[in-house]
């Protein structure tokens, strides 16, 4: 893992930089923008730090440039608000900076960066003529969400900016929601039915999938349902501190299918051909595409500039044994919620790893009333 800081005059990095040297960590300290450019066209980085401001242009502006030209990198913006909801950025730490935190992250997304910037991946991501957009609508929310004088009022207005996603977001949620005969009409209507967090993953869902793909076989409403039981499932597992993070996580772990069976009609008719019901199909997936939806999916929530907390779930959650080295969080929620929404057995050394034999009746009868 090779680092490259983004310094200002100021020197807002520089104990980053000493932090980065007692960790034996190899990477490069510039200082101004043009030395920045300078340094990644003639090496390859693997993560790019910023600092705020940097000569006049703000990190967050230098953190686009950087997802344009070398997407594969992971972005870090310092002395940003570290939930902002807008950030092309990764992760953002505040000042004054925890050191040891930021060296620790960068050290612990290495493994999931290597695995979802291969090669094959990349070209996959970039051959697709028309990519699922990222939830731009949905992150608005959050941000609003987060504020004390939030409302529906408020949330309804977003919404209703876009005709097109308010139209499918009522699709969708009467499709979902018995309605005793009377569909929801407005957006009011159906945060009065469903509550204002569940109309935000509705939200989310309604705009991965808004471009709506022809793939022979595969239904997209479907695969929006499966996604919202997963989520819900995986929030309830988890502490409440969590619960907004296993809700994404949950309707984005299955994203990367729609841009893997984008590839190659022949292939992917293949795939279906050959797909065993009721089973992962991982195997088969990587046999005809050479990579599977995981961490297809991985990297292009890395694209849309999603935390490696949300990636990690994505690109895990078909891979029980390596969930297993961590404590139980988003990831392993967002893997026991798919496999019981599927209707599949647990792996045994997971539920036995984390002691859930005497609750998996009761998580799989709740999956059941989501299904």
């Amino acid at each position: 893992m090779k680092v490259l800081l983004i310094d200002n005059l100021s020197g807002q990095l520089l104990a980053l930089k000493q932090a980065l040297t007692n960790s034996r960590a190899k990477f490069a300290h510039v200082t101004g923008l043009n030395a920045a450019v300078s340094a990644l066209s003639q090496h390859q980085f693997n993560v790019v730090i910023c600092a705020a401001m940097v000569d006049n242009s703000s990190g967050d502006a230098i953190l686009e440039m950087v997802s344009k030209k070398f997407p594969t990198i992971v972005r870090i913006l310092i002395d940003g608000n570290e939930q902002q909801p807008h950030s092309i950025a990764h992760y953002c730490f505040a000042q004054p900076l925890e050191c040891r935190v930021i060296v620790s992250t960068i050290t612990q997304l290495t493994n999931n960066n290597q695995a979802i910037t291969k090669d094959i991946i990349v070209k996959t991501i970039a051959n697709i003529k028309v990519l699922p957009s990222p939830p731009k609508v949905y992150m608005q929310l959050n941000a609003i969400l987060k504020e004390r004088n939030s409302d529906s009022h408020k949330i309804a207005e977003i919404i209703q900016q876009d005709p097109a996603l308010t139209a499918k977001v009522l699709q969708f949620s009467n499709n979902t929601f018995a309605t005793n005969g009377k569909p929801m009409m407005n957006i009011s209507d159906a945060i009065t039915k469903m509550g204002i967090d569940t109309l935000c993953c509705i939200v989310m869902t309604a705009e991965l999938f808004a471009y709506n793909p022809k793939i022979k076989d595969f239904s997209i409403l479907d695969e929006q349902l499966h996604c919202l039981a997963t989520a819900k499932l995986a929030a309830s597992m988890v502490k409440a501190e969590l619960k907004q993070d296993a809700m994404i996580a949950g309707l984005l772990h299955d994203i990367g299918k729609v841009v893997l069976f984008e590839v190659n009609e022949k292939s992917t008719a293949l795939f279906f051909t050959h797909r065993i019901k009721d089973n992962d199909n991982i195997a088969l997936e990587n046999k005809i595409f050479a990579s599977d939806h995981c961490h297809v999916g991985g990297y292009l929530l890395h694209i849309w500039g999603f935390t490696y907390h949300i990636i990690e779930a994505v690109v895990l959650h078909h891979s029980p044994e390596k969930l297993r080295q961590k404590n139980f969080g988003v990831a392993q929620a967002v893997y026991l919620a798919n496999v019981l929404i599927n209707k599949q057995t647990p792996d045994v050394e997971f539920i036995s790893h984390y002691k859930l034999t005497g609750v998996i009746d009761a998580l799989t009868q709740r999956a059941e009333k989501l299904t």
